[in-house]
């Protein structure tokens, strides 16, 4: 499956949906969206298992499909399947019901199956299921119109990168309006304290039972620890006598696990006060494929936030060196004829280091954060600034003249040389900055910034604390300085550092 597969899977389940609620025939509702599912998991055979017996398949040569190996993928007990005529396949499966009596296997030459397929594919059986629900129980096309708009809203939300509290509040306000009981909410784990679940989201009126652990979370708690499905009835019976609970008057209480990649980490639940509320099949399948969404939600954003850890600095928050780079050679790459106005400008802190050595590396790092902060500050929406280590920062500035470069480079200058009070020190450091422009014949990402380290270490040499612009006659360098130019440095900070008497 593509990288970008977490900004595919939830249009891929919105199509999916789509598409199985076409039809009035549940044959060919599960027939349409077994291939479907092969096709965006890129996988050569599918089959529907049911007990053990496969009920349908697609793409075993001359129909053939190994009952017995496929039985076994469906029950968990092996990741593999041997094709005739295809061979050896990574093979995967998803419970097409509560009950984990049916179940969708696929299998593909090649790699195995990652956790966000797994999710993807868990998604698509939770669909494929409720839609095939849908067109035995729901006589209503009103309440199947529902039902899909309320998961096209949460799919949508989750493929346009909505903020993660926002596509939760989503899931549970639909929950509600579905199912339409008192207390609906989400618990995931308290990252403070193990085996704790905390309700981050919720449709209820107020905020009940907010933290609990998860051995007296109910019917919440139990769909953690079993991975599966749970109702409970009536918090005053036997085992279940959870004294928060039974003040709450919880005569029925259901609870779905969601997952981050395939561990689960929490579940989405739905309570009632009325004595006789009856959770029908219907609602079952309704809460399980709304805690799939949840579970893509939380997959998606968890990837996000790794790739986001991994492009930028950890210290500052700003662009890492590769990142940066990227972004800017795809800002070097206009259309051949079109004029290139990027600039890019790469600043060093003037006296950094005499105050890392005086007051210690933390308030060092605190500096660095504080001046990180002042450059971003100084730039427009579309502008990309970095850290590229140490004390040396980058920015690449969009759509500008010569003369609008050195005016933004003048206002950063401005901006870092304002005192920093640092664990009660009042700290002053400055800013050398050589700007480098796009101009004919064009470079790439990497001469630029060679162009830029030039000149700001020709504004070093000319005295600190301002910039110059790279012109003919400045000394190309490597974009780290030599050792002989890191000992002039030092020399120069000590010098400073008497002068100044700090």
């Amino acid at each position: 499956m593509a990288d970008n597969a977490f900004d595919l899977a939830a249009q891929q389940l919105v199509e999916l949906l789509e598409l199985v609620s076409s039809f009035s025939d549940e044959t060919a509702a599960q027939h349409s969206a077994v291939e479907r599912a092969a096709q965006v998991l890129e996988a050569e055979v599918a089959a529907v298992v049911v007990d053990g017996r496969v009920v349908y398949s697609v793409g075993f040569p001359a129909g053939e499909p190994p009952p017995e190996q496929l039985a076994e993928v469906a029950l968990g007990r092996r990741t593999t399947l041997d094709v005739p005529r295809l061979g050896h396949c990574a093979a995967a499966a998803a419970d097409l019901d509560e009950l984990g009596r049916g179940h969708l296997v696929l299998a593909r030459l090649g790699e195995d199956f990652n956790p966000a397929e797994w999710n993807l594919l868990r998604g698509m059986a939770r669909i494929l299921d409720l839609s095939l629900h849908m067109l035995r129980t729901m006589d209503s096309l009103r309440q199947r119109q529902r039902l899909m708009e309320h998961l096209y809203r949460i799919q949508r939300s989750i493929s346009r990168r909505m903020p993660l509290p926002e596509v939760l509040e989503t899931v549970v306000h639909g929950v509600k309006e579905l199912l339409g009981d008192e207390l609906v909410g989400l618990w995931l784990p308290d990252p403070h304290e193990p085996g704790t679940l905390l309700l981050v989201a919720s449709a209820a009126p107020e905020k009940v039972l907010w933290r609990m652990p998860v051995a007296e979370a109910g019917a919440a708690g139990r769909a953690v620890v079993t991975d599966e499905l749970s109702v409970v009835f009536g918090y005053d019976h036997g085992g279940a006598a959870l004294r928060q609970l039974t003040q709450e008057r919880l005569t029925w209480t259901m609870a779905a696990p969601v997952h981050e990649s395939t561990k689960v980490v929490g579940s989405l639940f739905t309570a009632s006060r009325l004595a006789g509320r009856v959770f029908t099949e219907i609602d079952r399948e309704i809460l399980l494929a709304f805690a799939e969404n949840v579970s893509l939600a939380l997959t998606d954003a968890k990837t996000v936030s790794d790739m986001n850890e991994a492009y930028h600095d950890s210290l500052t928050g700003l662009a890492s060196r590769p990142l940066f780079l990227d972004r800017l050679q795809g800002g070097l790459s206009a259309p051949p004829g079109a004029d290139c106005r990027v600039a890019l400008l790469f600043i060093d802190l003037d006296r950094f280091k005499a105050v890392n050595d005086t007051l210690g590396h933390a308030a060092g790092d605190a500096l660095l954060v504080s001046a990180a902060k002042r450059i971003q500050a100084c730039l427009r929406g579309g502008d990309v600034a970095a850290r590229f280590g140490g004390d040396e920062f980058a920015v690449m500035l969009r759509d500008v003249t010569a003369n609008q470069a050195g005016v933004v480079a003048g206002r950063i200058i401005e901006a870092v040389e304002r005192p920093y009070l640092i664990g009660g020190d009042e700290v002053r450091v400055g800013a050398s900055i050589g700007v480098a422009l796009c101009e004919p014949p064009r470079h790439d990402a990497e001469d630029l910034l060679h162009r830029a380290d030039a000149a700001m270490y020709r504004a070093k040499r000319n005295g600190r604390g301002r910039f110059e612009t790279y012109g003919p006659g400045m000394e190309l360098r490597p974009a780290r300085r030599p050792v002989d130019a890191d000992l002039r440095q030092a020399i120069d900070d000590f010098v400073q550092r008497a002068v100044s008497g700090s």
